[in-house]
């Protein structure tokens, strides 16, 4: 009762505010009509282009053909279109009068740098423009690596992605540029998720890549937009909408292993109205993987590595899984400048055994959101927006042959925001909001399974200032009042100057990390062997980042190198304590830790229709102990990708290859019985992708991969918990048709 207190203040006046934001907006004038068309480079016409009333939430999407027909107001002055496409460069043009054909002729951009970004400014910026270190994953992209899950996408986009398996669980666990999944922040639309796969990491599966428009990537510290939990980097999950009067997908992937997927959506747009349904299903079998050679342990003697041991190979059962997702946007055009958006989405997720193993039970997870945003653009300068949002989420265990539900994880987070973001001049652009975020908690962790909750009031503050022509500075600092831990400051301070063909970008930025309802509150008993203890007394972890980065774009040729330093203060561990002959884990705050690491990033995009592109992360991650790193973390991985495309007749063909590796890395850890030191060897890795597309005309594409095209497997998974869970080489067929 107290939480739901706490959440009706922000609630009524989030009401309050959207009436009066609605009433500003609901005067309605006469309407007139702009026809026109959108046409590539080769005259032909540009289907899925989007045309927008510059400074105004108006726009529509082109058809089949590249035409478009736009409702605008009269009485408003004169208005300047804007015609945009992935891959294309974006032109502006006046309205003119009812009656009027307009032509857009888009020229083919030669890299991604005129994308639209939100995420690393809370406001819309073209890519080139952002001054701290943006990764875009474009719908483009993704659709051209036919990705099965989420997981699969990072994995081949972003080197210094790292997924392993949870040591209890087996579920994906993330690692980013040397940090674990708690310090990297997943959104969807801006919005936070509730829950967790393994531990401290999101579940992966609810995110739909079927349903996604572009992915965002910010690296570093960014607390002072987004707060705790942002200290690695944040990753926001864009969603599709709809402008067009009818437009809908369905799509079928199976692959030779027996993973299948299943995907549709519809959408529509009328008058001011639009909806957009989506839904989709994903299964995949459980099955168990065979070491071909046991684990590789070298100890320590004296100081000489002269022992070495190498384990009885193993089996590894690995789950599967039956996944049902369902999600709805509805939107409406109060008139140019306001906008109201309406979501919900659910989500399920089974999780099932090999039969040998089940003990006759299934882990069932399931997730309800539902939020809404209202959004008023003064002009393009100057933009209100004010947002609401509920994430729930649940866990069950399914105990089959009885029939009895044990419910053991419940997570909710409301989040509330009002953000400003104006631009008074042409040298200043200021982006300023609160918040209110709370979070309540109920874990088979805690205490008799009891639920804990805590809330965090936020003020924050960031100011672009264009001091000269080319240089940029950013300095901004976020207030957060928690209900834990009292007021807490993260500034920020940053730059970015172009010159000709150069762009460089620096930073510093401090972050933090209140620690989680679960290092607070555990109380855990470990099958007897341990209890974990969580810590009351625990301090916000603390960081400190600086970045550096130059870029280089000229013509069809884009290259960034960018490096970084992050340092920790009271980084929360888990230490071994022993009392009175019982053992505990007891969450504590540690000494200082660090992570440094260098971004390479080069591509380049040929008139011809071949596209080249190739990534290397080098990440130090140095977790000592007595001098030895006990890090898991690759220090090397790159990725790579090799696309090309040409039109034959009216049919659009297309092939890429994508590629990921992974070096090999010694891992040191100290065994308590013996205090002999030793290290396990996990192999080196990697994995190509190769798919062949074709899109038919009326909407209708083919869509033939294969996955893990040189058959590699680990020669040890049960004992490499970051080993590849993969069965070799996989064949994928995808069938689209477009309405």
């Amino acid at each position: 009762m107290k939480h739901e207190r706490i959440l009706r203040r922000p609630r009524r006046a989030l009401l309050v505010a959207l009436c009066l934001l609605v009433y500003a907006g609901a005067a309605a004038g006469d309407m007139r009509v702009i026809r026109g068309v959108v046409l590539d480079d080769r005259g032909a016409g540009l289907p899925h282009a989007t045309v927008r009333v510059k400074g105004t939430n108006a726009g529509v999407e082109t058809n089949a053909a590249g035409e478009f027909a736009l409702r605008l107001r009269t009485g408003e002055g004169e208005r300047v279109l804007v015609a945009s496409h992935v891959g294309f460069e974006p032109r502006e043009l006046p309205a003119g009068e009812e009656g009027g054909t307009l032509t857009f002729r888009l020229r083919r951009a030669l890299n991604d740098l005129e994308e639209v970004v939100v995420t690393g400014t809370r406001a819309e910026r073209p890519l080139k423009d952002v001054p701290v270190i943006t990764r875009v994953i474009t719908g483009e992209d993704i659709r051209r690596l036919n990705p099965l899950d989420m997981q699969s996408l990072l994995e081949y986009e972003l080197p210094g992605v790292q997924f392993g398996r949870h040591h209890g669980t087996g579920l994906p666990t993330l690692t980013f540029q040397g940090m674990d999944a708690g310090y990297v922040l997943f959104l969807v639309d801006g919005e936070r998720v509730a829950g967790e796969g393994a531990a401290d990491n999101v579940d992966f599966n609810r995110f739909d890549v079927d349903n996604i428009e572009r992915v965002e990537i910010v690296r570093g510290a960014m607390s002072t937009l987004y707060g705790s939990n942002a200290l690695g980097g944040v990753v926001n999950i864009i969603t599709k909408d709809v402008r067009r009067r009818l437009a809908g997908t369905l799509s079928a992937t199976l692959t030779s292993r027996d993973e299948r997927k299943y995907a549709a959506s519809l959408g529509a747009r009328r008058g001011d109205f639009s909806t957009l349904t989506s839904g989709s299903y994903r299964s995949r079998k459980p099955f168990s993987l065979d070491d071909r050679e046991g684990t590789t342990t070298v100890y320590e003697t004296a100081g000489r590595r002269d022992s070495v041991v190498l384990g009885q190979p193993g089996t590894t059962a690995v789950s599967g899984y039956r996944v049902w997702q369902a999600s709805e946007k509805l939107g409406y055009d109060v008139n140019g400048h306001l906008s109201l958006t309406a979501t919900g989405s659910y989500y399920a997720y089974h999780r099932s055994y090999l039969a040998a193993l089940n003990n006759k039970k299934e882990d069932l997870s399931a997730e309800y959101s539902a939020g809404a945003r209202a959004k008023y653009i003064f002009n393009e300068n100057h933009v209100l927006e004010l947002s609401y949002n509920r994430d729930h989420f649940d866990k069950h265990i399914d105990y089959i042959l009885t029939g009895r539900k044990e419910h053991t994880y419940r997570d909710v987070l409301d989040n509330a925001r009002l953000a400003y973001s104006l631009a008074p001049g042409e040298k200043h652009h200021l982006v300023t909001g609160v918040e209110v975020n709370a979070e309540r908690l109920m874990h088979y962790m805690f205490k008799d399974t009891t639920s804990n909750g805590v809330r965090n009031y936020v003020y924050y503050l960031q100011e672009e200032y264009r001091a000269l022509e080319g240089l940029s500075l950013v300095a901004g600092a976020r207030l957060d009042y928690h209900s834990e831990y009292d007021l807490h400051v993260s500034p920020k301070l940053s730059a970015m100057y172009r010159r000709g063909m150069f762009t460089f970008r620096g930073g510093f930025a401090t972050g933090f990390r209140s620690p989680s309802l679960k290092e607070l509150y555990s109380e855990w008993d470990h099958q007897g062997m341990f209890t974990l203890l969580g810590n009351r007394d625990l301090k916000p972890e603390v960081s400190r980042q600086f970045s550096l980065s130059a870029e280089i774009n000229r013509g069809i040729f884009n290259a960034t190198v960018s490096g970084y330093v992050n340092r920790f203060k009271r980084k929360i561990v888990l230490q071994e304590v022993i009392e009175n002959g019982e053992w505990f884990m007891v969450n504590m705050n540690a000494d200082e830790a660090k992570t440094a690491g260098v971004d390479v990033t080069a591509r380049a995009r040929f008139a011809f229709g071949l596209g080249l592109r190739a990534s290397f992360a080098y990440v130090d991650d140095y977790a000592e102990i007595d001098g030895r790193n006990r890090s898991s973390v690759r220090p090397r991985s790159s990725t790579f990708r090799a696309e090309y495309g040409r039109d034959i007749g009216k049919t659009r063909a297309h092939a890429s290859l994508s590629g990921r590796w992974m070096c090999a890395v010694n891992v040191w850890s100290l065994n308590q019985g013996t205090g002999l030191y030793s290290y396990q060897k996990n192999a080196a890795r990697d994995s190509w992708k190769l798919n062949l597309a074709a899109e038919f005309p009326r909407g209708i594409s083919l869509v033939a991969g294969i996955d893990n095209i040189f058959n590699f497997k680990d020669k040890n998974v049960t004992g490499d918990t970051y080993a590849s869970l993969s069965r070799g080489i996989d064949y994928m067929l995808t069938l689209s048709i477009k309405i």
